[in-house]
């Protein structure tokens, strides 16, 4: 039989090029370049992204030869961010199966745009949605800091406005470093590993995902869900796990205190901020502990005592002066004071204000964990009642927790000089029969035990169970607005 080739030059062959399909790296670049100047900036992970491929890094998922199947794995996973509560719009799903079933079938028409910019913007768009899911399970979508700190006007005049501050949290933020670390999994067909070590690993986190992936949810409760999933993602730069197996946990919306060893959970109510001192958002390590301290009344309160001198003595206030030292409640000035010469002091005992412990940790707000001369606070429902620091229900067992292995002497030493009588009369002739041995002022606590205020409104209650509390300060209506966008 004659062979029809024989006699075939390259000539022939180049009768059957088509120029729809001559891929050409550099009109791919260009039209990378185009779309990103169309695209905007969402999330601070866009930035990098745009800064990635204009100083023309290597592509992640396309080559001479078409698409990787890389591609494939990650439309996958994409497929399923709703499970999360991430909106699959934001990760260009549809596009990205579209353009993949028309580069795989050759369906390259007005549409579509020619082949270079259909590779084009398959890199870009894998790209994009590829490193913006996992920037949002890693590091979640907004900033705390900024949203909380913009939050609450303190002063508006025609210059300037003033925002009070209420959160430290000081979060981890994608960066560049992070970037790497993804693009290499994805050029190392490590994409679904990645994925497992990016979301936390909290017990809380897991049952808030469980709980969104229930059927029938109102649409208020799933946001709520989502605005509760999205501060699980914060991870702290100065915590950067979020599961320490030795921790303090006072969250404000459940109005709690707990205290947890390896699992083991000491349960407290607590009363927090009121709305006008709100209780400011942070992390730090619990440092000491003050038995019997005195308390410094703050201006606000103190201009309220200069004129009941009967009113301080009955309660143990003194007045320092920064050049006459201590004074009697009736030499109080209300301009020194006013002017910071004065101070009103409340001695330590058992009607201070701050109880008899204090629980103290860094942070720039003055505020910390304390006893309390009120304990009927407690049984009330709402117990946002202070001047934004944290009164404990059981200031004692929390003192025992921080303790951890220090021995039973000084367990009794401490219960006793939280307990015993300081004053004789009117908290101001000393006890003269207190046993002076058994009195201890400051306790270290070695190793400091981080604390965390956090704001929850979908958390534990005292039994262990996930329950829905109220939203104390309005911070979801806040978060909602961000996340609106970004989740579904």
């Amino acid at each position: 039989m004659r062979n029809p080739n024989k006699g075939l030059t390259l000539d022939d062959f180049s009768k059957l090029s088509d120029d729809r399909f001559k891929l050409d790296s550099r009109k791919i670049r260009k039209n990378i370049a185009r779309l990103i100047e169309a695209d905007g900036i969402m999330l601070p992970v866009d930035r990098l992204i745009r800064g990635y491929y204009l100083s023309e890094k290597p592509y992640i998922w396309i080559n001479r030869l078409g698409i990787q199947k890389r591609a494939d794995s990650l439309l996958v996973i994409l497929e399923n961010a709703g499970t999360c509560g991430v909106n699959t719009k934001i990760l260009r799903v549809k596009q990205l199966k579209d353009d993949l079933y028309r580069m795989r079938t050759l369906q390259i028409d007005a549409e579509s745009g020619d082949i270079n910019m259909l590779m084009a913007r398959l890199e870009y768009n894998l790209t994009k949605s590829y490193l913006r899911y996992s920037s949002i399970l890693r590091f979640g979508i907004s900033n705390p800091d900024y949203l909380y700190n913009n939050f609450e006007k303190l002063e508006n005049d025609s210059v300037s406005e003033r925002y009070r501050q209420l959160s430290d949290l000081k979060i981890e933020r994608p960066n560049a470093e992070f970037i790497q670390q993804a693009l290499a999994k994805a050029l190392n067909d490590s994409i679904n590993d990645f994925f497992v070590t990016l979301q936390p690993k909290s017990k809380l986190y897991r049952s808030l995902l469980n709980l969104l992936g229930q059927q029938n949810l109102k649409p208020a409760y799933r946001m709520k869900l989502l605005c509760n999933i999205e501060r699980c993602r914060w991870r702290l730069t100065k915590f950067p796990d979020n599961e320490i197996e030795r921790r303090i946990e006072a969250n404000i919306p459940s109005y709690s205190v707990r205290a947890i060893d390896n699992g083991n959970v000491l349960y407290m109510r607590m009363a927090c901020g009121a709305l006008k001192h709100k209780t400011p958002l942070l992390a730090s390590n619990v440092m000491r502990m003050d038995i019997n301290p005195q308390w410094i009344v703050p201006k606000s309160i103190a201009k309220g005592f200069i004129h009941r001198p009967e009113y301080m003595h009955r309660m143990g206030m003194f007045v320092y002066d920064k050049k006459e030292g201590r004074l009697s409640p009736e030499q109080a000035s209300y301009e020194r004071m006013m002017n910071g010469e004065q101070y009103i002091i409340q001695s330590g005992g058992p009607k201070n204000s701050l109880g008899r412990i204090i629980f103290r940790f860094d942070n720039g707000f003055s505020v910390f964990l304390h006893d309390t001369s009120s304990p009927g606070v407690f049984k009330r429902a709402g117990r946002a009642v202070s001047h934004g620091c944290i009164r404990v229900e059981k200031p004692y067992e929390l003192a025992l927790f921080l303790m951890k292995d220090e021995d039973d002497e000084l367990a009794d030493k401490l219960k006793y000089s939280m307990t015993v009588n300081l004053f004789e009369d009117n908290d101001s002739i000393p006890n003269k029969n207190i046993d002076k041995k058994k009195m201890v002022r400051t306790l270290y606590v070695k190793p400091p035990v981080p604390i965390f205020i956090t704001y929850y409104t979908i958390y534990y209650d005292e039994s262990g169970h996930i329950v829905d509390y109220q939203d104390v300060y309005g911070y979801d209506a806040a978060l909602e607005k961000q996340l609106k966008p970004f989740v579904e």
